[in-house]
């Protein structure tokens, strides 16, 4: 182009003035050379930040970019727990331009590609048999957690003893576990060991079937598969459970463990060995009539229980040793031969009063021989009727018991009291106070056992309610 203006320069200028034109192209040139100097001196460069295809914006310089990549790596590290780095790096565009771009920071850089990027981490995945349970950041930190569900299993067992001490000597995982180091994870899947040790105690839901059999009700399934009724409902919706027939499908949402337990213990109890009763009779006491001449002292001994449990429930028991620490003492009981009468109204009252726990009928697979009226412990029981003590004492399952001979040739059974206010051969007058609500002997809280019999043995009781008003 400046070939065309110095030609056209020439051609215009006046005779005799070639010294002047030759004067003036140097010029020209200068002029045009700093014109594009100019122009070229008032671009910029630039380079855009591309995150997977989504640009994140400008930055004046590469270097920039790199120490952006690491500063992002740095903070998401610090927010995971762990190291990490990105999945994939950023790729850069160059742009050069007469415009002027608004360019990132060092900082918000880093924030825009920790906010848009993936990270990848090196972790250890918690296998159980065979299957991928959970992701966390370390085998140590994996190993943590199967060591505290061990050491949480043998707590549990050792503060379920009472009367006892249970030394957990061994405890293994019965499933087969690995631990699997693995690089290039990404970090979103790393789950810190406290949120791995509640998922794994919480177990998995299993979906299992059970087919009704005849006989069978709602309480006994639940039972057999340790659910409550309210679960086993909630896990069959619309079915009656009042109608339930034989071969009908049930389903049972069941955990199951992911972690089950092997363990080796010794066990180390102290149980009593009882004392006898030694009998002495005086005839200037009452008949039936009995006093103490000296109280009986049960005996000590330890014994100590080599044990094999799975899963809480022992498969194996073996007694290793056995030691009395202290001899049983002789109670010795004087009882009166001398002859007492009771008065009988021939019609009965209630006990005590209060709710009918459980009636008269059968119960759980056996003969319930009478009824069991609720009451706090310490509340007054009174006979029903007058007549005389024919038992007053301990009477094993029935805990303290009395039973008293009615002249109509009713007994009447009073069990579970927390003490006796009469003695063997007492005549005892309607509503007088024979003892005191209890839960003794084989009783599951405080309440009075109530029999009526026609004779002094349980296979002789009768339906109470009929006798009562």
């Amino acid at each position: 182009m400046y070939k065309r203006v110095l030609a056209w320069i020439g051609s215009h200028a006046p005779p005799g003035s070639r010294r002047w034109w030759a004067a003036l192209v140097p010029a020209a040139i200068v002029v045009y050379l700093f014109g594009t100097t100019v122009y070229v001196q008032s671009q910029s460069t630039y380079y855009r930040v591309v995150m997977d295809g989504r640009p994140l914006g400008y930055v004046a310089g590469q270097e920039t970019v790199g120490d952006a990549v690491a500063l992002a790596e740095r903070n998401a590290s610090r927010e995971y727990g762990f190291p990490v780095r990105l999945a994939n790096p950023p790729a850069l565009e160059q742009i050069i331009t007469h415009e002027r771009y608004e360019t990132l920071s060092l900082q918000a850089l880093a924030e825009r590609l920790q906010a848009a990027g993936d990270f990848l981490t090196r972790a250890t995945v918690l296998v159980v048999d065979g299957q991928e349970v959970a992701v966390l950041p370390s085998k140590e930190a994996a190993q943590s957690v199967l060591d505290e569900l061990k050491a949480r299993y043998a707590r549990r067992l050792e503060a379920s003893v009472e009367g006892g001490r249970l030394d957990v000597r061994r405890v293994t995982i019965q499933q087969s576990i690995r631990l699997e180091e693995r690089d290039d994870v990404p970090a979103d899947r790393v789950r810190d060991a406290v949120d791995v040790l509640a998922q794994l105690m919480g177990g998995k839901q299993a979906q299992r079937v059970h087919v009704v059999r005849a006989g069978e009700s709602p309480w006994t399934i639940a039972s057999a598969h340790g659910m409550t009724v309210a679960e086993l409902l909630g896990a069959n919706p619309g079915v009656d459970p009042q109608r339930l027939q034989p071969g009908q499908e049930l389903r049972l949402n069941v955990p199951e463990p992911w972690i089950s337990f092997e363990s080796e213990e010794v066990l180390t109890v102290t149980e009593r060995i009882p004392f006898a009763t030694r009998r002495e009779y005086d005839a200037n006491l009452d008949a039936g009539k009995q006093r103490v001449k000296q109280e009986g002292e049960y005996g000590e001994k330890q014994i100590t229980y080599a044990l094999r449990r799975r899963d809480s429930r022992i498969v194996e028991q073996r007694k290793v040793e056995e030691q009395v620490t202290r001899q049983p003492v002789d109670r010795i009981l004087v009882i009166g031969t001398k002859p007492v009468a009771g008065v009988s109204t021939g019609r009965l009252i209630w006990p005590l009063r209060g709710r009918i726990t459980s009636g008269y009928g059968p119960r759980w697979g056996a003969m319930h021989t009478g009824i069991d009226i609720d009451g706090a412990t310490g509340q007054a029981v009174r006979a029903a009727d007058g007549g005389t003590v024919v038992s007053a004492g301990w009477d094993g399952g029935y805990g303290y018991a009395v039973q008293i001979r009615h002249d109509s040739g009713l007994y009447t059974f009073y069990a579970h009291m927390s003490r006796i206010a009469v003695d063997v051969g007492d005549a005892v007058a309607q509503g007088q106070v024979i003892g005191y609500v209890g839960s003794t002997g084989q009783s599951t809280g405080s309440h009075l056992h109530f029999e009526v019999r026609r004779c002094t043995s349980p296979g002789c009781a009768v339906p109470p309610l009929g006798f009562l008003p």
